[in-house]
């Protein structure tokens, strides 16, 4: 079943890669410090936080973009940080529109 043909599918793709990793992280490792910090790398290894963060920018809505600030605020990265890569969704954009410039991009920050 391939999810990105729904309504909102990319951004509902992220969020639930993200609810995936933290239930099991809360579920399973919650008494193990270094599983559970470790699980959170994993995390941010899938889904690095400054593409992901310009992706659901252009991809989700105010309560995905919401969302995605309190996972990653879970993971050690401030909401408002979060909040500033969302304001940049017009970079994101142009990017997507120049494939060079998205693979610089991507290199730089993931």
């Amino acid at each position: 079943d391939n999810d990105t043909f729904e309504s909102n599918g990319k951004a509902r793709r992220i969020k639930i890669d993200f609810i995936g990793y933290l239930k099991l992280r809360e579920d399973f490792y919650n008494n193990d410090t270094k599983i559970y910090i470790s699980f959170g790398r994993v995390l941010t290894k899938e889904r690095p936080w400054f593409y992901t963060s310009l992706a659901m920018a252009c991809y989700g809505d105010s309560t995905d973009r919401a969302e995605l600030a309190s996972f990653y605020k879970k993971l050690g990265y401030p909401k408002i940080a979060t909040n500033l890569i969302f304001r940049l969704k017009g970079l994101a954009s142009y990017t997507k529109k120049i494939k060079l410039a998205k693979m610089v991009i991507k290199k730089i920050f993931s």
